[in-house]
């Protein structure tokens, strides 16, 4: 295969952001607060919301072998192609599950096999669509790409979670008799919200054949292979790369930390707050929104002054979100709106480092043993935090603490050990080596120069 003409490469850079646009509709429809509010209309457990969230994670360890096999093949693009219209076009099994005549255990199990076969399918094509893209998109502009690529697909994400969000809550409001659709009995459904699930999620499978029909479109480069076969032994090359050992270091105890909380936030809104879907796709758009505008500042960054210090600089504020859940009620909710401006603009840059800084670490060859690495050791143990995660809630339950006027349940416990472990990420962060990153002072003086000096009484501490 000849490595593509620029022509070539432009026409696939293109194609990739009209491809993630509708890739994107499935996963906002299928994913997240919807998720979650279709789980617990089927009625799982606290635990079993822990498991829901962990999968995919846990599926992230098959990574390293779908490296062996992106490393035996010529071309990544078939199989790319075929597990992502598995992975995604299966969800239309979800669609109608409400209506088998399963037990309610039963329908629960067959609702974490779906999700967990998906996720499976999903691990083993990211691999290959990753090292793709890693090929596809030149080095030195992939900052500034992925953060218009980014930008884009939120644009497409927020405006159908808006949708979704209305249409769910509409549904909700209904009656069994206000409906006449005779192709299924709706009389024994006292929550009408599942129709609204039910045509999200068709309209997610539907966009994800739009989403493969133009990824079979998008031209594949020459495939860096490290050798003609591969085996076992190569899954442990990242290991022994001292450097690259010290951002997989990094992954392990960031998963831990975000993801013994990361089954609950959402939780949290339906369960406790009682906040309905429209409002928490609000909390959405505005954090989607900071992220659109805040995104190529930090691409530009990331190219300018390299993944780490922005890494740093943003994780900085990220490690304060959780405390801000500790004051919310269900009368007073204004701090997630402090919540959604934190996030949009801190999680958008740390997401885009983070992403940015596997590709830039990783070398050309063998590249799919390295992303397949770190990709093992944050399912492995995002798997584990979400799964004793969904444990220590199961068993606080019943846990209720009255101090100064507020509540606090068993979610918060999990937000507190969060918010404790994020602190200690920046050990971990310092440790990764990025050549030619330099110092995050110099995103400071820039963030300074540039909005600093506008503040009252700015100009006596301003730049000489």
């Amino acid at each position: 295969m000849m490595e593509l003409s620029p022509e070539q490469v432009r026409k696939g850079l293109k194609i990739s952001v009209w491809e993630g646009a509708f890739a994107n509709v499935h996963l906002v429809l299928t994913s997240n607060v919807f998720l979650v509010g279709y789980a617990l209309f089927l009625g799982v457990n606290d635990f079993q919301l822990g498991l829901l969230a962990a999968f995919p994670f846990l599926a992230q360890m098959v990574q390293p072998l779908a490296a062996i096999l992106v490393q035996s093949l010529k071309k990544r693009k078939t199989f790319s192609l075929t597990g992502s219209v598995f992975f995604r076009g299966i969800w239309i099994f979800l669609v109608f599950l409400p209506f088998l005549s399963l037990s309610n255990n039963h329908r629960i199990f067959l609702f974490l096999f779906v999700v967990a076969l998906s996720a499976l399918v999903s691990n083993f094509t990211t691999v290959s669509w990753l090292s793709w893209m890693a090929d596809l998109v030149p080095q030195k502009i992939r900052g500034r790409y992925f953060g218009v690529r980014n930008n884009i697909l939120q644009i497409v994400g927020m405006g159908i979670y808006l949708g979704g969000a209305k249409l769910v809550d509409h549904f909700k409001g209904l009656k069994a008799d206000q409906l006449h659709f005779r192709l299924f009995d709706f009389s024994n459904l006292t929550d009408l919200s599942v129709l609204g699930f039910m045509l999200i999620f068709s309209l997610g499978v539907i966009s994800a054949f739009f989403s493969a029909f133009l990824l079979s479109y998008q031209p594949e480069p020459y495939f860096h292979r490290l050798s003609e076969k591969a085996g076992l032994k190569d899954i442990l090359i990242p290991f022994r790369d001292k450097d690259y050992r010290k951002l997989i270091q990094f992954f392990l105890f960031w998963s831990l930390a975000v993801g013994i909380s990361a089954p609950f936030w959402a939780a949290h809104m339906i369960k406790n707050l009682h906040l309905d879907y429209y409002l928490i796709s609000l909390f959405s758009l505005v954090a989607g929104t900071l992220s659109l505008i805040s995104q190529p500042f930090w691409g530009r960054m990331i190219d300018r002054y390299g993944c780490k210090p922005v890494l740093k600089f943003n994780l900085l504020f990220i490690m304060f979100i959780p405390y801000l859940w500790f004051f919310v009620t269900s009368r007073n909710y204004f701090l997630l709106w402090v919540d959604a401006l934190m996030g949009g603009i801190f999680w958008s840059g740390f997401n885009l480092a983070i992403f940015t800084i596997v590709l830039q670490i990783s070398p050309q060859k063998g590249k799919p043993y390295f992303l397949a690495a770190t990709s093992f050791v944050n399912g492995l143990f995002t798997f584990l935090a979400s799964f004793f995660g969904g444990l220590i809630a199961n068993h606080l339950s019943g846990f209720r603490w009255e101090i100064y006027g507020q509540t606090l349940v068993n979610f918060h416990v999990l937000f507190l050990l969060s918010a404790l472990a994020r602190l200690l990420g920046l050990f971990f962060l310092n440790k990764i080596v990025e050549p030619k990153s330099k110092p995050v002072t110099r995103i400071v003086s820039e963030l300074w120069y540039y909005f600093g000096k506008r503040l009252p009484g700015a100009e006596k501490f301003g730049r000489k």
